[in-house]
């Protein structure tokens, strides 16, 4: 069991390399974790404002459509 223990460590040690001691994260580590961080909170946002536009955009149309129907209903008993 040592020995798979020492192989274990020795690929680490190559893998990760020797200048890093073993369980310290490298500055690396990081880079997608702001990354990714980052473009959530981007996409998040624009998100947002795409759903705030439309919603708006729908009761806009909404009230045009009122408005250009309020007076043609007002015309005949206008008239009258």
């Amino acid at each position: 069991m040592k020995l798979l223990t020492q192989r274990f460590e020795a690929l680490h040690l190559t893998v990760v390399g020797a200048h890093q001691q073993l369980g310290k994260p490298s500055q690396m580590d990081w880079v997608p974790i702001v990354f990714i961080t980052f473009k959530v909170l981007v996409f998040g946002t624009c998100m947002f404002y795409a759903i705030k536009w439309h919603h708006d955009q729908g009761k806009k149309a909404k009230e045009e459509a009122r408005r250009s129907r309020a007076p043609a209903e007002r015309t005949p008993g206008a008239a009258e």
